[in-house]
């Protein structure tokens, strides 16, 4: 059975920052690392949008904001659900039949903004393969308690204390030398 990994931490965390050293870690080890990282568009210290970064053909987009006028929210900003499907969709479709290990970034933000994403989501959450997830820790979400029950993952709550050892624990567990 695959290895799935979560990783909590409040807003504006250091969840990113260690996804990445993971990510690093994991293509310096020659696998292939396939997903989706979320990234805060900060302007004068306030929230104004997100984008979404698919890792395997590098497609960046901002698919929330404040200028964008929808009926589907994520943190009060305004999410244009059509250039969310346009990269997530296809990139977890990628990710499921090509990655040796699969990253979905933020999925407390992402998986109600549509059906379809919601389908992609769990398809993914499904999969065989390996899987690295960050959560949002506080989040009542159905989606992240379903995470959180999946058969043999190993949730990692990460602080300012252990956020340069982390990345180091969640690569052991996934080359199966840290049990359960």
């Amino acid at each position: 059975m695959a290895v799935k990994v979560g990783i909590t931490g409040p807003v504006g965390s250091i969840k990113a920052e260690a996804l990445r050293k993971i990510i690093d870690m994991l293509q310096k080890d020659g696998l292939e690392v396939q997903g989706l990282l979320v990234t805060e568009i900060v302007n004068n210290s306030k929230l104004t949008g997100y984008s979404l970064f698919d890792i395997f053909t590098k497609k960046k987009a901002v698919f929330a904001d404040t200028v964008i006028t929808s009926r589907v929210k994520i943190d009060k900003l305004g999410v244009d659900t059509r250039i969310l499907e346009e990269i997530l969709i296809p990139s977890l479709q990628k990710a499921r039949e090509n990655a040796d290990i699969i990253v979905i970034d933020e999925i407390g933000k992402l998986e109600n903004a549509t059906k379809n994403v919601q389908k992609e989501i769990e398809e993914t959450l499904k999969s065989p393969k390996p899987l690295i997830v960050t959560l949002h820790k506080k989040s009542r979400n159905p989606v992240l308690q379903e995470i959180r029950s999946l058969e043999g993952i190993r949730v990692f709550d990460i602080t300012p204390i252990n956020r340069n050892i982390l990345p180091f624990k969640v690569m052991r567990v996934l080359k199966g030398e840290e049990g359960p």
